[in-house]
């Protein structure tokens, strides 16, 4: 490698051959860079990462297609620059998914060639399995993937800058364009011409883009005039050739994009019989068809800004339907302005269709769009950064700044600098930031050119972006990003392989970076290996890492506990559970039994975790392990009984629980007991509890201390725990029925009145009540008596609410499943009920025995009834037997008291005839008349006008002045005569303003309202002035002129001296100065403002007074000129109208046959078109209803709209307008010398 030299530029461009012929010159170079150009020995087997990125980066598509996956471009051996900024946006973290690269070798070598033969800066380039560059002097300089220069070519014929190139499918060819037309072909291995074309676009054009398609043989060329030309090259007989087409002329629409569909899928798709390009104007974007005809797909409009150009990318994409189909469609990208669209193009029912998918709108607008893969899309703005956009989500995952890249635009092509100038405006505008040629992408690379240099922006795989987060020292970014790569492979059993063995990976690399690793990512990597259930790595490697080390073992242990907590792990190592243990036993005693809870007892230390539990009373875990670990589920129930008392509410609601899961068959905390074991677990938790001692029972131990105990910490619990039991199915033959009435008599000798309140004895009668009515107990007639005797007392001391509901309920259970029939009849039943209260139990005796009449006393006095009483009402009203109205008149005081507005819709709907009667029985209660009176006029009920009066009688003596005015103001029917009476009586001077001025009486209501204005205080005069001005300005279209102003008189008079009106006294004057004569208010105001008539007191009134007036004036004016301009567009309108072409179908006149002349008045009938003369119609004496040659309607009468009007054309020489119909119209001058046109 010493001894290799490399030829230099000017040998390559001297030689004729290019860099074969002159690899033997001797002529000034560099030594070569081993390191940085070495070339990679091909033997070397491929690593992990290398395996995972081929597996990345087109799966999707390759697995969907059956193809192997196709490399991508090596990346050459450079290094990593820093000079391009990265932003970071999205999961992935700042610059963990761009990688950005500088190809130094490249861009020295453009440099050297700028500065050594003049060959200018960088124009274009273009790559595949080499990179070219050309220069604005002509030269095209060919790289292969080591940055080692293989040819040079220079343009022999002034034809200006290499303005755009492409190679083919295989790389052996190289099409070049240049800025005044010229498109040349190049063999990429030699670097020899093989075709010099002039004469294939528009002349004295220049060469925006060429394009290979998918066909070998075809290519696309544009040109600056906006035109697209087909390139055909053949071969016979040993000579080249090329034919040239124009597909699309620049005259119908400059196209400024071309991009042909290239499906590198060796016929596998149906699209691959077609050749098909994108291209893209100003205003719109089209697919066609090239072959095997030309034809146009579809086409959709394209808007944006004047200074963008459009951009189009084609990709295939794996896509997933609705129907959960999938399919690989090329997607193409079209963008201008900040909008990217995506379409699906595919193959439907033989037609080739464009099917819209999405619509991405960026923040600014874009330079280029290209795709970087499937799954993302690369978009440059002109703040030259480039944006990385996720296509499935449309969230932009990162981005770059590119300012320091020094992006080459090509403007001078889309101006035409070359060739003139001679482009369209509009096109050199768009172009003015054009990169077309200067930023390209390959499979998941993109291309950036510089003046001098080159730089490649590439995305990350998965792997990749661990590593280089890993390298990077960000442990708890690379570990999320390996989690979510592992989950989003659910569905993919390979790729989830591949995901585990990169996370071991990490775990490794994390595991020997330990000493500098933080503390904060040591959660993220054993989230990582419990996901993927590497267990043993965390209880082996981590636990004996991080121990050694002695550092971070409790933050591990804190961790292990989330997991445990969260039930993602239920086993730990013995050596971490005893870890756990001791740690939690110092920290949280209470965060130790909920880790055991959730553990299985066989990764534990039973003895030290026995010990533990009892030391510090952890009671819930003490069972969980006596049962599962032990197999006993009675030692730790005996035990903690007999400390139970009523202040430890965890520990009993604990073993109520406990004993519900017991005798039900179910295990402490979760889970199911075994089958095996179900039946003598409830016998000895059932045994235990119906013990008769304890197994250390002191000698003043009362019977049954166990259950004796629950009972006394919650009786009513304890009794649904016992209830629940009773409905497994041990308790349900006869040994269970027997075992039953043994628990029930249990309780009774245990709930006794001396060791037991009333309130305890009968939620234990009203459990017996509720066993005996559902027949889980046989019919015991002691047993009953006892619980009668129970729910037919009288009064209970501190019964509540609740416990009396309950009673009821029992008691009701009781007769409704006849289990009393034996032990009293139902009247003595109602009388025991009546007596005891139990309002619920008398109205299903009352009932069944059919007594009615006093129903309504049994909803009444149960509070819990109320809203079903007005339902039960509503649902016998139309029954006698029921006696629905008498009880009404009864109770219904009550009723009204309970539920006015129910009282009232049910009075309204079912008794409005008895309105009168049921007013006159609440005569005496005003309160409830008041309120009935109110709920029958809130449902518009039309009120006679006495009961108004009544009413408003009513409102005057409890309801505050307020609400009479309310009333009076929101109803109507009453006499105001009666109803001025009423409110004058009560001295309610603000209802009574009101009812004057509704009786048109608006001077004793200006009077009265000025009373209440000297008798007001300081606070209220603003609000009564401002009243009365506003009762003024209602009053100005009733009361006459001089009476009106002299009650503006009186009132300025008053107010205008009063200081603490003075904030008012403007607006005042403004509304007096309506009604007042202005000559007669300024005298009022010079003689009255506070007393001193001077100009300067009256000066700031009067300057508003006149603002106003201005304003008003100003107003006026404005609407008087837009009506005046209304009016003028009006009448303008019905001119053009009037002066609207007729169409006459015929040249004579259809009464007298002769011409119609020039200079003679003629009349055109409506639709039909036939004429006659003015004086015809006159000398005819017959009206005419229809015209006499085809008989249509003439709409001679105003009032019929139906037919066609009549037309009349005047002589133009009178300039006459014609008033013999309303209908007639002056519509022009018809010149008869041609036969007349018809006009639309």
């Amino acid at each position: 490698m010493t001894e290799l030299k490399a030829p230099s530029l000017q040998s390559l461009l001297e030689s004729e051959r290019g860099s074969t012929d002159s690899l033997q010159l001797d002529f000034e170079f560099e030594d070569l860079d081993d390191v940085e150009f070495a070339i990679p020995p091909t033997d070397v087997l491929p690593t992990l990462e290398t395996v995972l990125s081929e597996f990345e980066a087109d799966s999707d598509v390759a697995s969907e297609l059956g193809v192997p996956v196709p490399r991508a471009t090596p990346t050459p051996s450079i290094g990593e620059d820093c000079g391009v900024r990265a932003d970071g946006r999205g999961g992935g973290g700042s610059g963990s998914i761009m990688r950005y690269t500088l190809l130094h070798g490249i861009s020295a070598q453009l440099a050297s060639a700028s500065e050594r033969v003049n060959a200018g800066a960088a124009s274009s380039c273009a790559v595949g399995a080499y990179i070219a560059v050309g220069t604005s002097h002509g030269h095209i300089l060919n790289f292969d993937v080591t940055q080692t220069l293989r040819w040079a070519h220079q343009d022999k014929h002034s034809q200006g800058a290499v303005s755009t190139m492409a190679f083919n499918a295989d790389a052996t060819r190289l099409l070049a364009g240049f800025a005044r037309g010229l498109v040349t072909m190049i063999d990429t291995q030699s670097g020899d011409v093989l075709r010099e074309l002039f004469d294939v676009i528009t002349p004295n054009t220049g060469v925006l883009h060429v394009k290979w398609t998918s066909r070998s043989s075809l290519a696309l060329c544009a040109d600056a005039g906006g035109s697209v030309w087909s390139l055909s090259f053949t071969r016979k007989l040993g000579i080249r050739g090329c034919s040239s087409r124009c597909l699309f002329s620049g005259s119908r629409g400059e196209v400024c994009a071309v991009e042909p569909l290239i499906m590198d899928v060796q016929g596998r798709h149906e699209l691959d019989q077609y050749c098909i390009v994108a291209l893209a104007t100003l205003s719109k974007y089209f697919i066609v068809t090239v072959r095997p005809r030309l034809r146009v797909i579809k086409y959709h409009a394209l808007q944006g800004p004047q200074d963008c150009l459009p951009l189009l990318a084609w990709h295939l994409v794996l896509i997933q339907a609705a129907d959960t189909s999938r399919s690989v469609d090329p997607v193409i990208v079209v963008g201008r302005g900040n909008q990217l669209f995506f379409h699906q193009l595919f193959v439907a029912n033989g037609r080739i269709t464009l099917l819209y998918l999405r619509h991405v709108q960026l923040h600014s607008s874009l330079l280029s769009a290209h795709w970087l893969g499937p799954k993302c899309v690369a978009s440059l703005d002109t703040s030259e950064i480039l944006h990385l956009v996720d296509v499935r989500s449309s969230r932009e995952l990162e981005c770059m700044d590119m300012a320091n890249a020094g992006l080459v635009y090509g403007s001078a092509q889309f101006k035409g600098l070359a060739t003139g100038g001679n482009v369209s405006p509009a096109f050199a505008l768009a172009g003015t930031n054009a990169c077309y040629n200067s930023v390209v992408s390959r499979g998941t690379q993109l291309y950036v050119l510089g003046a001098r240099s080159l730089h490649i922006i590439g995305v990350r795989t998965w792997s990749e972006r661990i590593s280089y987060l890993v390298k990077n020292h960000r442990w708890q970014e690379a570990c999320q990003l390996a989690l979510d790569g592992y989950v989003a492979s659910t569905d993919r059993p390979r790729k989830r392989a591949q995901a585990k063995e990169r996370i071991i990976m990490l775990f490794k690399e994390y595991i020997a970076n330990s000493a500098r690793a933080p503390d904060y990512c040591l959660g993220a990597i054993v989230n990582c290996l419990i996901t993927i259930g590497e267990l043993e790595l965390l209880w082996t490697q981590l636990w004996e890492r991080l121990h050694s080390n002695n550092n971070n073992t409790e933050l591990f242990l804190q961790h292990i506990s989330e997991h445990i907590e969260q039930e993602h792990i239920s086993s730990v190592n013995p050596v971490i559970s005893q870890a756990l243990v001791d740690y939690w036993l110092q920290h949280s005693p209470a965060k130790l039994e909920q880790l055991i809870l959730k553990l299985d007892w066989m990764c534990l230390d039973l003895n030290q975790v026995l010990k533990a539990v009892k030391r510090h009373q952890l009671y819930r875990a003490q069972l969980y392990l006596n049962a599962c670990a032990l197999n006993d589920y009675t030692a730790a129930l005996t035990e903690l009984l007999l400390i139970l008392t009523p202040q430890q509410t965890d520990l009993g609601n604990c073993l109520l629980v406990y004993v519900s899961s017991c005798l039900a068959g179910r295990r402490y905390p979760s889970g199911n007991i075994p089958v095996e074991q179900v039946h003598q677990v409830k016998h000895d938790v059932l045994r235990c509890l119906t013990s008769q001692h304890s197994a250390d029972s002191p000698p003043d131990e009362l019977p049954y201390p166990y259950l004796r105990s629950l009972l006394k910490f919650d009786t009513r619990e304890t009794l649904n725990v016992i209830s629940l039991a009773f409905q497994e199915r041990e308790f349900s033959n006869e040994l269970g029925y027997s075992h039953r009435k043994r628990i029930i008599y249990l309780l009774l000798e245990i709930m006794t009145p001396e060791n037991a309140t009333w309130a305890e004895i009968g939620c234990l009668l009203n459990f017996i009540a509720q066993q005996i009515s559902t027949q889980c107990l046989p019919r015991d007639k002691q047993l009953l008596e006892r619980v009668l005797s129970h729910l037919a007392q009288e009064e209970i001391a501190n019964e509540s609410a609740r416990q009396h509901s309950e009673r009821e309920s029992a008691w009701h259970e009781l007769l409704s499943s006849n289990c009393l029939v034996d032990i009293s009849s139902d009247e003595e039943q109602l009388e025991l009920a009546q007596r005891a209260s139990c309002y619920y139990v008398v109205e299903y005796l009352l009932e069944k025995l059919q007594r009615y009449d006093n129903m309504l006393d049994c909803y009444i006095n149960n509070p819990t009834r109320h809203e079903t009483m007005f339902a039960y009402m509503e649902r016998h009203v139309a029954s006698r037997e029921r006696a629905i109205y008498e009880q009404l008149l009864c109770h219904l005081g009550q009723l009204l008291e309970i539920n006015a507005a129910e009282t009232t819709r049910l009075i309204a709907l079912h008794y409005h005839d008895k309105l009168e009667e049921l007013l006159n029985l609440l005569s005496c209660q005003k309160p409830l008349l008041l309120r009935l009176l109110q709920c029958l006029n809130g449902r518009h009920i039309n009120l006679q006008p006495m009961q108004l009066e009544l009413l408003l009688e009513l409102t005057c003596q409890l309801e505050t002045a307020d609400a009479v005015l309310d009333f009076l103001i929101n109803s109507k029917g009453y006499r105001l005569d009666k109803a001025i009476e009423i409110v004058e009586r009560h001295e309610l001077k603000r209802a009574v303003i009101y009812l004057y001025e509704q009786q048109e009486s608006y001077a004793k209501a200006f009077d009265l309202s000025m009373e209440m204005l000297r008798t007001a205080d300081k606070d209220a005069a603003q609000a009564e002035a401002q009243q009365i001005a506003k009762l003024l300005a209602r009053s100005a279209s009733m009361l006459p002129e001089q009476q009106l102003e002299r009650c503006w008189f009186s009132f300025l008079q008053y107010i205008l001296p009063q200081q603490e009106l003075q904030s008012i006294t403007k607006s005042m004057l403004h509304a007096a100065s309506q009604h007042i004569d202005l000559h007669n208010l300024v005298q009022l105001i010079m003689n009255t403002h506070n007393v001193t008539s001077s100009f300067g007191d009256i000066k700031e009134l009067l300057m508003s007074m006149l603002i106003s007036s201005r304003q008003e004036t100003e107003a006026l004016r404005q609407a008087a000129d837009n009506l005046c301009q209304q009016l003028h567009e009006e009448f303008a309108q019905k001119r053009r109208v009037a002066r609207r072409g007729l169409w006459v179908t015929s040249m004579r006149c259809i009464l007298c046959r002769q011409r119609l002349y020039d200079q003679t008045q003629i009349i055109i009938l409506g639709a039909c078109g036939h004429a006659f003369h003015q004086r015809c119609l006159d000398d005819n004496t017959t009206p005419l209803k229809h015209c006499p040659r085809c008989a249509v309607a003439l709409a001679l009468e105003q009032n019929d709209d139906a037919v066609q009007p009549v037309h009349f054309l005047p002589c133009p020489s009178q300039h006459l307008l014609l008033n013999g119909s309303t209908n007639c119209q002056e519509l022009g001058t018809l010149q008869l010398k041609a036969p007349p046109r018809r006009f639309c």
